[in-house]
């Protein structure tokens, strides 16, 4: 899915309205995504970030666009004002700045004509999108301006371009009493701006450095931090901090949407319970709100608010805030267009490497990288050998694929590591160091090529001792595993994506392992995401295959450890039960699938059944023995 929202109007006289449009096909053609309005009269222009208004007569409230938006829209952030009377004015105007290549005539040499209002852009990746604690102008107690939904450890980032002015990184608050903090000082159209944000821990920039929109500051220290405005000469006086203003206003999140965090939540004609149901959304709604960016944000989650959405019908209404969680058009699919739908292949296995046309509209593919085949072998160039077609065909059709390193990897056969449960400190440094030098040398083979999307370190790290598929390794040694194989296959390819082995603990115990693991890593690992094995779970608790409990357990266990990267499913399915009905089967996988894609759009980055093929382990194969589907198992799967 790529970003096809519009965010630039280019506004037309209602007069002689098609002769005006045809001047301007050939600017629709150079640049994507305008949308033509005919007049700003019966039109929201607040739909548009940024809005080209033709200047012809009688057009725009006593004939001056600029006053007109900032009264009427005063969500518009650019207001490129066009200097065109007639439409031969306007097709020689914008054809200059289609031969430049400039969308609003920045280096045309045009009079001044755009007019930018100052605007803050979201400070964290961080989801949910809520501003927790609302500004208070007459409350000492609160720090003086928004308290942001985060969470410990969430990246905090610029939310406009600046000079880094002043930062308190010390652990003890100076005389603002403001925790760890960073100013950034923007002088905007002769208006000086400091935006602080307090709150942090581990602040990554120094005193005096140019940033842009979107560069990491540092890190968020508790569930909120706050973002504080004040504008020099203009704001108000009491506080510790001179010219305080209310950031509310200054909101401005692009491809803002919002949510329901259940099903079937009523849309109203009014903000009541009064009025009448328009209809009801439901969390793979994307919905977008109609008022104010910060007004909007600073309502979700807070009790009898109400909030005007746009239904997806078009049709406009009201309804609880407090149901309602916000984010962007871009969170929805961490890749963009990829189904998160995938199965365990087995290049080892007769039936494990199917046709790429028999995986229906699967968007992953995850096959196990067997470098030792039980003997203990290292030859690194048989297993690329061996995988290599494979990848390439699955690539070929479209499919992203997850290389899952393991003992199979590195180390299973060889009697030095044998019995695994009687590694010593020292056996265990020197498997990491071998397997850290192997996976350097195998990311290089791979490399350059956009065929691995993903390397996931080990499998099923944190199991039970004794576990028959899995080596279980203890926290501090996977700690030390994670960062050298990360750190090898980096600084073979820096694109590709690196998770963890997936956790078969559960919420409890897995979730603790992997708290562990993430808190020790270096400063300079950097992982894509937690990968968990949730067998036994799903949207049902105590079923034939949910016997462990729900799966939002695990979910949202593991997302509060590194809140700001998905969470990869790597195996889950039914193990153990080859000859259940596949109806039941079907009926298990297709509601866990679609109960995730709807609860968690964009969390959950992939989620791939275990396995291709019966046969395949212990695993309930979408195909039987004899390669042959199992209705109404297959089907079902591959259209889910």
């Amino acid at each position: 899915m790529t970003d096809s929202s519009i965010s630039h109007a280019l506004v037309l006289p209602d007069r002689d309205f098609h002769n005006w449009l045809q001047v301007v096909r050939p600017y629709t053609e150079a640049f994507e995504r305008v949308a033509i309005v005919r007049s700003p009269a019966g039109n929201d222009l607040n739909r548009y970030r940024n809005v080209s208004a033709v200047t012809a007569p009688l057009t725009w409230y006593q004939d001056d666009p600029l006053r007109h938006i900032r009264r009427v829209y005063p969500m518009v952030v650019r207001v490129d004002v066009v200097q065109a009377a007639t439409p031969q004015q306007l097709g020689d105007l914008l054809a200059i700045r289609v031969r430049q290549d400039d969308r609003y005539g920045e280096r045309t040499g045009e009079a001044n004509h755009i007019f930018d209002r100052f605007v803050l852009d979201w400070p964290t990746s961080h989801r949910p999108i809520e501003i927790v604690t609302p500004f208070h102008s007459n409350n000492n107690t609160l720090p003086p301006g928004l308290g942001i939904r985060s969470a410990p450890g969430a990246v905090v980032t610029a939310a406009a371009n600046g000079t880094v002015t002043k930062q308190w990184g010390a652990n003890t608050s100076d005389a603002l009493g403001l925790g760890q903090y960073v100013q950034v000082t923007t002088i905007h159209q002769g208006q000086t701006f400091i935006v602080t944000y307090a709150g942090l821990r581990r602040i990554s920039v120094p005193l005096n450095a140019q940033v842009k929109l979107g560069d990491k500051l540092g890190e968020a220290a508790d569930e909120q931090f706050h973002v504080i405005v004040q504008q020099l000469g203009n704001g108000i006086s009491g506080y510790t901090l001179p010219d305080i203003i209310d950031p509310t206003s200054l909101i401005y999140v692009q491809n803002l949407r919002v949510r329901p965090i259940d099903t079937g939540l009523r849309v109203r004609t009014l903000p009541t319970t009064t009025g009448i149901i328009l209809g009801q959304i439901n969390p793979w709604d994307s919905i977008e709100p109609m008022e104010p960016h910060g007004r909007s944000l600073a309502k979700l989650g807070k009790e009898s608010q109400w909030l005007r959405v746009k239904m997806p019908d078009s049709r406009e209404g009201y309804c609880a805030a407090w149901y309602l969680e916000g984010f962007t058009k871009d969170d929805l699919y961490i890749f963009p267009g990829v189904n998160p739908v995938g199965v365990n292949l087995d290049a080892r296995h007769p039936l494990g490497v199917p046709n790429p046309s028999r995986l229906g509209g699967m968007g992953w593919v995850r096959l196990g990288y067997n470098v030792s085949n039980d003997i203990g072998e290292e030859d690194i160039d048989a297993a690329y050998r061996r995988y290599l077609p494979h990848v390439e065909k699955y690539k070929r059709a479209g499919y992203n694929v997850i290389l899952a390193t393991s003992h199979q990897t590195y180390g299973e056969g060889k009697g030095e590591y044998w019995p695994w449960s009687d590694l010593n400190d020292e056996r265990w440094q020197t498997l990491i160091t071998r397997f850290a030098d192997m996976m350097r040398r195998i990311a290089r083979q791979w490399a350059g090529q956009g065929l691995v999307d993903v390397w996931q370190v080990w499998n099923e790290q944190d199991a039970p001792p004794g576990a028959v598929a899995s080596v279980p390794v203890p926290v501090r040694h996977y700690v030390n595993m994670l960062t050298q194989v990360s750190r090898a296959i980096r600084s073979s390819d820096s694109d590709v994506r690196i998770i963890t082995g997936g956790h078969t603990g559960g919420p409890t115990f897995g979730a603790q392992y992997a708290r562990e693991t993430i808190a020790a890593l270096p400063a300079d690992v950097r992982l894509d995401g937690i990968a968990l094995h949730p067998y036994g779970r799903g949207p049902v608790p105590n079923e034939r295959y949910t016997i462990f409990g729900h799966i939002d357990d695990s979910i949202q266990a593991y997302s509060q450890i590194l809140p700001d990267k998905p969470l990869w499913l790597t195996e889950w399915g039914v193990l153990d039960h080859p000859d259940d009905s596949p109806q039941d089967v079907a009926n298990y996988a297709t509601h866990f699938i679609s109960y995730l894609k709807a609860r968690y759009p964009g969390r959950i980055a992939a989620m791939v059944w275990y396995a291709w093929a019966q046969g395949m382990h212990n695993g309930y194969g979408l195909v039987d023995r004899k390669d042959q589907p199992r209705p109404p198992l297959t089907e079902r799967f591959l259209l889910a």
